[in-house]
């Protein structure tokens, strides 16, 4: 069995339209109003982790889309 390691490194991996929606959902903003580091920081600070990086994933809209 494996012995965990005393240093759990943490990568934070984000959708930021889940992200975007969730929080305009949650709080009622009608922009991009989160911070993707802070949140992961706070995440790993919370549970003693390392945060080693934080990747933020989004698609890009296509051009015949309405943009609201």
């Amino acid at each position: 069995m494996p012995i965990e390691p005393p240093d759990k490194r943490t990568i934070a991996f984000f959708d930021g339209q889940n992200l975007f929606h969730a929080a305009r959902a949650a709080f009622g903003y009608t922009f991009p109003n989160y911070d993707p580091i802070a949140l992961a920081t706070a995440v790993c600070k919370q549970h003693g982790w390392t945060l080693a990086e934080v990747r933020f994933y989004t698609g890009v809209p296509d051009a015949g889309d309405d943009p609201f």
